[in-house]
């Protein structure tokens, strides 16, 4: 900065002396105009000028050097005291755990393939080459053949399925059976035999003119098997208003079909089945 201001103070001293020379020798000749004047002072007007601009941006420069130097030693003091002594040993701890797990996975997946060579060469069979291929190959062809077996034992999407034995009894058109809700509704007719007397199963083309109808069937009883039990039978009334239900063992009615005519028959009267105590309804499930 000083070798400036020298180079400034040194240019307007030789331009004093030109001009002072120039007034001093030429006292013959005309005073010089004035504006070579003006332009001398311009000239070192602007050569200060510079000057200035030049030192002042040597001086920003420097201050530009300095500010960087400090942060940089502020950033080596931050890294310092951030990385500590204490936090270099837990990331050297970390480093070691990560290496411990490291040793363990391949000690698992070791003892893992040991397991499955072993398994494969116990079930394979004699003439497999699984006993003689590596252990790679080994537990490869080891999951390819769980895999067949699995495909192979399941079963196909379109597979048909066979209809289980249920013992259904056997019936036909000319061997009918007949529905609880069909034997509902059948009437009974007393033959006027006297009840002591056995029945005979007959096969008849008509009712005889003797039989009368003296009830209904009006439910059935089975038991916990499916088994039949008996009959609900209701007697006199009208349109099964005010009739008398007597519960009838499954051997006091028979079952008669003539031609088209199907009912049920007994060998009890009239009387004798309205003597019987009323039908208890709490004695069954409904």
């Amino acid at each position: 900065m000083k070798a400036l201001l020298l180079a400034a103070t040194s240019s307007l001293a030789l331009t004093g002396f030109a001009v002072a020379q120039t007034a001093t020798g030429t006292t013959d000749t005309a005073t010089p105009p004035a504006t070579t004047m003006e332009q001398a002072g311009d000239n070192a007007a602007n050569a200060v000028g510079d000057a200035a601009a030049a030192t002042g941006d040597v001086m920003e420069g420097a201050a530009d050097r300095a500010e960087g130097a400090v942060d940089a030693a502020g950033n080596v003091v931050d890294e310092s005291v951030t990385t500590s002594p204490a936090d270099a040993a837990e990331d050297s701890a970390d480093r070691a755990e990560d290496a411990a797990d490291s040793a363990e996975d391949a000690a698992d997946a070791a003892t893992t393939a040991g397991s499955t060579t072993m398994t494969t060469t116990e079930t394979a069979p004699a003439t497999s080459t699984t006993t003689t291929a590596p252990m790679t190959s080994t537990s490869t062809d080891t999951a390819t053949t769980t895999t067949t077996t699995d495909a192979t034992t399941a079963a196909p999407a379109d597979a048909v399925v066979v209809a289980p034995d249920v013992n259904a009894p056997v019936m036909s058109a000319d061997n009918p059976g007949m529905l609880g809700s069909w034997i509902m509704n059948r009437r009974i007719w007393t033959t006027n035999q006297p009840s002591s007397t056995a029945w005979a199963d007959t096969e008849l083309t008509e009712r005889p003119a003797d039989w009368a109808d003296i009830a209904k069937v009006d439910d059935l009883v089975v038991d916990a098997d499916g088994n039949l039990q008996g009959y609900i039978a209701d007697i006199g009334g009208f349109l099964g208003i005010g009739a008398k239900q007597v519960l009838l063992g499954k051997d006091a009615l028979h079952f008669v079909q003539v031609g088209d005519d199907a009912f049920f028959a007994t060998n009890f009267t009239k009387e004798e089945l309205e003597a019987l105590p009323d039908f208890d309804a709490t004695t069954v499930m409904r």
